[in-house]
C-alpha cells in the first residue's frame, strides 16, 4: 500500500473534487481522502503510481505530489486520537504550500528546462597516458 498526497496550490483554479471527478473516472479501486490543502489518495504501489502519472499530465503545473508515510487516518496522525493541535509536519506542509504559486507559475511560464542527464563520455586513453606522465 502505498499513499500520496496531493497539494493544489491556491492560485489555481482547480478544486480538490474536480481532481477526486477525475481519479474516480480512471475506475481505478483506492481510498481517496480531501483534505484542506487537495486530497490524499491510497491504494497499490502499482496504481497509486498509475495515477499519479495521469494527474499530473492532466492538471499539469497545478498540482503537486509526495509521498506520505502514513497511511489515512492513522491513529499517529490523527487529531482526534492526538488530542488536538497540528500533526506532525503540518508545519513543514504549510511553508511548502506558501511556495507552490511560485512553482506553478515558473512551470507554466516555460521557465524551468529539465536538465538531460547523458553519461559522460570516458576519458580517452591517450589524453589519460599524457596527464600521467606529466605528473610522473
Amino acid at each position: 500500500m502505498k499513499t500520496r498526497m496531493f497539494v493544489i496550490a491556491d492560485t489555481s483554479s482547480l478544486t480538490p473534487q474536480t481532481v477526486i471527478n477525475y481519479i474516480v473516472s480512471l475506475g481505478k479501486t483506492l481510498n481517496i481522502k480531501d483534505t484542506c490543502y487537495g486530497i490524499m489518495v491510497e491504494g497499490d504501489d502499482d496504481v497509486v503510481e498509475n495515477i499519479t502519472i495521469k494527474v499530473r499530465e492532466k492538471f499539469n503545473a497545478d498540482i503537486f505530489s509526495k509521498h506520505r508515510a502514513y497511511p489515512i487516518g492513522d491513529e499517529r496522525r490523527c487529531r482526534a486520537t492526538r488530542g488536538g493541535g497540528a500533526r506532525p509536519g503540518y508545519y513543514f506542509l504549510l511553508e511548502e504550500y506558501k511556495l507552490l504559486p511560485l512553482i506553478s507559475n515558473v512551470l507554466k511560464e516555460g521557465r524551468f528546462k529539465t536538465i538531460d542527464k547523458k553519461k559522460k563520455k570516458p576519458v580517452d586513453v591517450d589524453i589519460l597516458k599524457k596527464a600521467i606522465k606529466e605528473k610522473v
